[in-house]
């Protein structure tokens, strides 16, 4: 048994050193990476369904935010050649219990940038979350039918060094 796990295990590790050794992450072109991660900013309004189903379509999700880096990034990546922010669909929604939050990638819930005052939940009918709202240019909870911009993530691509190339 042990020497079909050796098989395998030396196997797999072949068929990885023929594609030459990994030398980075890459995203499409017209994706920006951050760490792991590619985001597309769609500047097209849609409500969040629909931006969310757009990410599905593009092979992600809209996007995940974990980090105050993260924060930053697609802050920038949502601003105009005047400095002006653009209100943007990001991935998040509160589910069934009002102020329980869930990203739509299914990952889990642990940074908030929240506008002050925020979320409020306006009228029971603030379930989708918006990035780049407000002076502070921070989180708010908005209605779901609001069309917005949006940013899409998914995960960037290993590539590897090629003889070819």
């Amino acid at each position: 048994m042990w020497n079909v796990i050796f098989l395998v295990i030396f196997m797999m590790t072949q068929d990885v050193s023929a594609q030459g050794p990994a030398v980075g992450r890459k995203c499409e072109n017209d994706w920006a990476r951050f760490g792991r991660t590619c985001y597309k900013y769609i500047a097209e309004e849609k409500t969040w369904a629909e931006a969310e189903e757009y990410c599905i379509s593009l092979g992600g999700n809209l996007a995940a935010i974990h980090s105050s880096q993260t924060q930053d990034f697609l802050k920038r990546l949502g601003r105009s050649k005047d400095g002006t922010y653009f209100r943007t669909w990001i991935g998040a929604y509160d589910g069934a219990q009002d102020f329980v939050w869930f990203w739509s990638d299914g990952s889990k819930f642990d940074f908030k940038a929240w506008h002050s005052g925020e979320p409020n939940n306006k009228e029971r009918a603030e379930k989708c979350l918006e990035m780049n709202y407000g002076d502070e240019v921070l989180w708010n909870d908005a209605r779901c039918s609001t069309k917005l911009y949006s940013v899409c993530q998914t995960g960037a691509k290993v590539s590897f060094s090629s003889s070819e190339d």
